[in-house]
């Protein structure tokens, strides 16, 4: 009979915050599988190659105490500093030179830089990027599909909500786009500016947490989104009191179109 994996993660009894390491009970990896709770959410993974466990999460109700300590510790402007490490699973690599879907995306998107930490997912065939906080831990990866798997993006454990790059020394700008390689597009282009992506077209309060240490802001979705861009101008400005505009964009940025790079130049300036 196979193991209950709930079960097993409740019988843990990890206090808020907590995690653990130790062998998995699916494939008995030995210590490949960890376990952290947050929020009253327990999220377990095995990183070891092969195994059929599902990365999921047990939901398991805070005690009294825990929520007090949750509140009294989420003060305005303390929300990414949450934020759990995130342990790089063995399946996770830097690649070899026999990966040609890796070099050729890579090499597509000018992704060759010393400033960018990409790796590769050997058993879902996902370029890696990694995803750092401000004390440089590493807190999440967001892998991108080169086989046509769905999703294409994957977020490997959800703790991160936000990616943001810079090649240089940030100036105090800000552009918001949807995407991992629009992100970096952005640094590419305006070395000082800082790219974040939200991973997706919803801005939340933990990002408006990352956004108020900027002195400008500007907001640059997709045109599919150009709605949002414009609503979310307004929220982030009375949200964060810092200066915050909406570009409209002729194309996803990360593709540079002449008039979108012109925008950026002007919007940057």
């Amino acid at each position: 009979m196979g193991i209950n994996i709930r079960e097993f993660v409740v019988d843990l009894d990890l206090s808020e915050g907590g995690s653990v390491r130790l062998d998995c009970p699916v494939c008995d990896g030995r210590n490949t599988f960890t376990a952290t709770k947050d929020d009253g959410l327990v999220k377990y993974n095995c990183y070891k190659l092969g195994c059929s466990l599902v990365p999921s999460a047990v939901p398991i109700n805070l005690t009294a105490a825990e929520i007090a300590e949750r509140l009294s510790s989420l003060k305005h402007g303390d929300l990414k500093k949450t934020v759990p490490r995130f342990i790089i699973p063995e399946y996770i690599t830097y690649p070899e030179p026999s990966q040609t879907n890796y070099h050729r995306f890579v090499s597509r998107w000018g992704l060759e830089n010393e400033y960018l930490d990409v790796m590769y997912d050997v058993k879902d065939e996902r370029v890696v990027f990694i995803i750092r906080d401000d004390q440089s831990r590493l807190i999440d990866a967001v892998g991108r599909a080169l086989n046509g798997a769905v999703p294409k993006w994957y977020r490997y454990t959800g703790n991160a909500d936000v990616f943001t790059r810079c090649m240089g020394e940030p100036n105090g700008t800000v552009v918001i786009v949807e995407d991992v390689i629009s992100a970096i597009t952005v640094a590419k282009v305006r070395p000082n500016v800082t790219g974040m992506a939200v991973l997706g077209t919803n801005i939340s309060a933990t990002h408006m947490e990352y956004l108020q240490d900027y002195t400008k802001i500007i907001v640059a979705l997709d045109p599919d989104a150009t709605h949002k861009s414009i609503e979310y101008r307004k929220e982030i400005q009375s949200w964060t009191g810092v200066d915050t505009m909406a570009m409209m964009l002729q194309d996803d940025i990360k593709y540079k179109t002449e008039e979108d790079l012109i925008k950026l130049k002007e919007y940057t300036t």
